[in-house]
Parts: C-alpha cells; structure tokens; sequence
C-alpha cells in the first residue's frame, strides 16, 4: 500500500511538472521580469534561478557511518556543467563524478574493501514559471534524471531514478530563502540492490557579503527513506569568495569551502568537506 502511495504521488509530481510548461510558455510578459532577474554582473553562481552558463569542479571527502570496527570513507570528483535553454526559459544540468570508496575492519584479517572508478551521473531540467519581482519571490520546478552509470557497484545506488521536485525562492536584501521539496523514486533497479523511495526537504539560505564579492550559504536537508524507513538529516555550510577581488581578469571565476555534517542514528555519513571551483558567464 505504501508504495502505491509513493507512486501515486510521482505520478501528480510530474503531471504538475508539465502543467508548468504549458505555464511557461504562455507567460510571455513573465520572461521580461525573469530577464530583470538575471542580470549578467551577478557572477556568484548563488542564485537557484539565474540561469547563466556555468561550469563547476568539486572535490568532496566523506567520512562513513561504518558500524563499530569499521574505517570508512569515499572521496568525489564531480564535473558540473549548467547551460539555459528555450530562449532562457529553462536550465539544464548535467553532473559527472569520478569516485572512491574505503571500508576496512579493524584489525588483521579484517574485511577490506577498496574500489575506484566513474560514479553515478544525473542532469536536472529546471524552469521558473511563476516570478514576481515586485513581491521578491518565485516559484521553480524541474525534473532530476539519475543515471545508474558507477562502474562497481560500491560507488552507485545500482538504480535509474527520477526525481520531481519544486522551490520557492523569497529574494531578501542580502540574498534568499529558497526552501524546496523533492521526491525521488526508482524506475529501475540491478539485481540484488533495493528500491529508491524518498523524500528530500531542503532549506536553502544564502547571505551575499555586504562587497557582493562573497558569500554564507547553507543548506540543511531532512532525508525521508521510505524503503529503509530511515530519518536523517545533513546541513551544509558553505563560504565562497569571488576571484575578481584579487585579480579582475578572473571575472566569474569564484571558489568555496563547504563542510558538512549529518544528524541522527540512521545517516549514512558522519561529516564531509567539499572544496570547489565555479566559472560562471562564460
């Protein structure tokens, strides 16, 4: 029964994500306030709803949740790659990883797994089809496509996923609130490996420098597993800073620090740090 429920509910996330198109293309006095709002000197990359071109590479080491006896970890190397589409309407994203994964037991003739290779790869198509800049605030929705691409099995989810989701972003003096709602379900698994069924809650906030050279962000994210019946919870804080303000022919270039720790007994990692680079506006 469950997880006809959870169906049910894909099924009216992604009818409402095409309702939204029809929305977008309809609303053609909308795209002159969407075009006010992507203003090409905003260089930060910050912005959920400013779509620019932009290429990102980040590194992210994360310590693992192991039980008591183990060692763990893994460490990411993802390309990002965000590009508009239909006249700016739309966004499109595509990521790519490069991954390794640790586990050993403690102790000799302890279990020892180690396993390098390419990760899971995922694009996202995101459009914003409610703006009101006089009220500061809008609404986005997309769609994330989750590959099952990992070259071993450790280093994926060993499915093909969807993932509807829907944010409002409320624009502030210094930044904004952006929190959002995603549902990520399966539509394919490998023998062996469990279903995807999840709800994810983020609430985004960024605060821009009073220089507009720098940035606080931070994104704590509640985890519903409906498959594992597992509750967690990861916050990222994240400092960025725009090269130009050491080197104006670095224009777009920026860099960011992003630390990140999980809460409660079900999280599958204990802490993570993610170093990053963004050229944005290219």
């Amino acid at each position: 029964m469950q997880r006809i429920f959870t169906q049910l509910l894909a099924a009216t996330a992604v009818v409402a994500l095409f309702a939204t198109i029809a929305l977008s293309s309809a609303a053609v006095a909308l795209a002159q306030e969407k075009d006010s709002l992507q203003a090409k000197s905003d260089k930060t990359g910050t912005n959920p709803v400013n779509f620019q071109r932009d290429l990102r590479f980040y590194n992210e080491y994360t310590e693992l949740n192991t039980p008591s006896g183990f060692d763990g970890n893994q460490n990411v190397t993802t390309v990002e790659f965000r590009t508009p589409f239909a006249n700016g309407k739309w966004q499109w994203r595509v990521r790519g990883r490069y991954s390794s994964f640790d586990v050993d037991e403690n102790g000799a003739g302890g279990l020892n797994v180690s396993e390098s290779g390419l990760g899971d790869v995922d694009m996202r198509f995101l459009t914003v089809p409610i703006l009101n800049m006089a009220k500061r605030q809008a609404w986005a929705f997309g769609l994330e496509v989750f590959l099952d691409t990992a070259s071993e099995d450790v280093l994926g989810s060993g499915t093909t996923s969807l993932g509807p989701q829907a944010f409002y972003v409320k624009f502030l003096p210094r930044g904004l609130f952006a929190p959002g709602l995603q549902y990520k379900f399966s539509i394919d698994e490998d023998t062996g490996r469990s279903d995807t069924d999840q709800f994810l809650i983020d609430l985004n906030y960024l605060l821009m420098g009073k220089d507009k050279t720098s940035w606080f962000f931070t994104d704590p994210q509640i985890v519903i597993d409906n498959e594992t019946n597992e509750e967690y919870a990861i916050v990222d804080l994240e400092w960025g800073w725009m090269m130009a303000k050491w080197k104006p022919e670095l224009k777009g270039h920026s860099f960011y620090v992003r630390p990140m720790f999980a809460i409660g007994a079900d999280r599958p990692v204990d802490y993570s740090v993610e170093i990053g680079y963004k050229i944005v506006g290219f």
